[in-house]
């Protein structure tokens, strides 16, 4: 027998209030304080008190009140700010230093002078620069890694200018390890930098860390991999002081991408590498695979797993259950919550769905080579780095985006076992708006 009217406004009404709710409580979170959290609190409390009332007229007027969904985990146990370097989260601002080094061993074909494949000036604006898009390698126009992180955080990190410091001579490159290769670099920055990576030991504890300061170097190798490895404490003396560098750095070579530089500087704040298979999420985030040699200034943000993991989102919380709907719209300062976790009481937080608005057209600077425009389908599972299941098939690290007007197959879990019968895409009432319906 069809709803009555009187159930059906009250039960939209209820729906309302209940999403209305879970806004208030992501912007405590990423508000705690201030008279910004004194205002969220009273509407908190107004809605709550609103939703009791709203129930309890739907009880008066006969309606069908359904079994209440199981509390949802917090977003602590989905994994809010778990990404940590030494126990610090990357909130507030981090030094950044980028370093110039030039092995010697020929200067015109294997190791070219820095100068002769950029000014460097280009290091400075690729560092601390604001540029505006679009952005380019020639004439020098770089992406900025100071505004990247700050947009992908939505204000809640930043880097700071430590320096820019070279080129410096490193003699001979040699065939070394990779250990022994890191080594002298190391080496080489603490015994011509000692009085900067002194005054960056912000806890006095005489050994500057990787929570202290983050560390681009960029050699002038043309076939430099990117990579971001360990210093493995090295002293640092200056006059008769001794302290030890214990730091993570960031490699790169003359012709690495704009988007290698910002995945190697980032495994600094504490992310992980997503090349999953199919297409290992390509242009979904910068922690996916890119050319390593490509000398160009292709930008997309961090996916919203990380974001999350990092603390710089809250996305509100669905239960997974037939019959439900949920819209996104893209991660913002304004919009933290914009994404959406789907996740199943048989799993908790062991096991969800993360859905994430993403379009090169939308107010991001640093996501313009998004290739495509509606949602991303995150897997996530203890199992493997998070992955996308793509359109049109739900492949596995999958680049396909879904957009408005498709549906999906069944969805399953990582043992097999049906999530969803299917997820509809369509667009939202919100401007900018994803709906989808499961």
């Amino acid at each position: 027998m069809p709803e009555s009217g009187v159930c059906t406004v009250l039960r939209s009404r209820l729906q309302q209030m209940t999403d209305e709710l879970e806004q208030v409580l992501a912007k405590l979170l990423a508000h705690p304080g201030g008279v910004t959290a004194v205002t969220l609190e009273e509407r908190a409390m107004f809605l709550q008190s609103s939703i009791d009332e709203t129930r309890a007229q739907m009880q008066d007027a006969g309606c069908d009140l359904l079994q209440p969904e199981a509390p949802a985990p917090t977003l602590a146990e989905f994994g809010h700010g778990r990404i940590q370097v030494l126990e610090r989260k990357a909130l507030g601002p981090r030094p950044l230093v980028v370093v110039l080094l030039e092995w010697a061993d020929d200067g015109a074909d294997g190791f070219p002078a820095i100068s002769s494949v950029h000014p460097l000036d280009y290091y400075e604006q690729l560092a601390f620069g604001h540029p505006t898009p679009p952005f380019t390698t020639d004439p020098v126009n770089p992406a900025s890694l100071t505004e990247y992180v700050q947009e992908c955080s939505n204000g809640r990190f930043w880097f700071t200018r430590a320096g820019l410091l070279g080129p410096a001579p490193m003699g001979l490159f040699g065939n070394p390890s990779e250990a022994e290769h890191v080594r002298k670099v190391a080496e080489r920055m603490a015994g011509l930098f000692p009085d900067l990576l002194h005054s960056l030991d912000t806890d006095v504890s005489s050994v500057v860390t990787a929570d202290e300061l983050v560390v681009l170097v960029v050699e002038n190798h043309r076939n430099r991999y990117p990579a971001n490895r360990g210093t493995q404490s090295v002293p640092i003396t200056l006059g008769e002081v001794t302290k030890t560098m214990d730091l993570r750095i960031a490699f790169a070579g003359p012709f690495t991408p704009f988007y290698q530089v910002g995945h190697e500087v980032a495994h600094s704040l504490g992310t992980v590498d997503m090349y999953n298979p199919g297409t290992m999420n390509y242009l979904l985030t910068l922690m996916s695979a890119y050319s390593f040699t490509s000398n160009d200034q292709g930008t997309v943000h961090l996916d919203a797993w990380h974001k999350m993991a990092l603390g710089w989102c809250e996305p509100l919380r669905r239960q997974l259950s037939a019959g439900g709907s949920a819209s996104v719209v893209e991660i913002s300062a304004e919009r933290p919550d914009g994404a959406v976790i789907l996740w199943d009481a048989s799993r908790g937080a062991t096991e969800y769905f993360l859905v994430e608005r993403r379009t090169p057209a939308g107010g991001r600077k640093y996501d313009v080579d998004f290739p495509g425009d509606g949602v991303l389908l995150w897997h996530i599972d203890p199992s493997r780095a998070p992955m996308n299941r793509g359109a049109p098939d739900l492949l596995p690290g999958s680049s396909g985006v879904w957009e408005a007007g498709m549906r999906t197959p069944p969805l399953t879990w990582t043992d097999g076992t049906v999530a969803s019968n299917g997820i509809d895409i369509t667009t939202g009432t919100e401007p900018g708006s994803i709906r989808f319906d499961w």
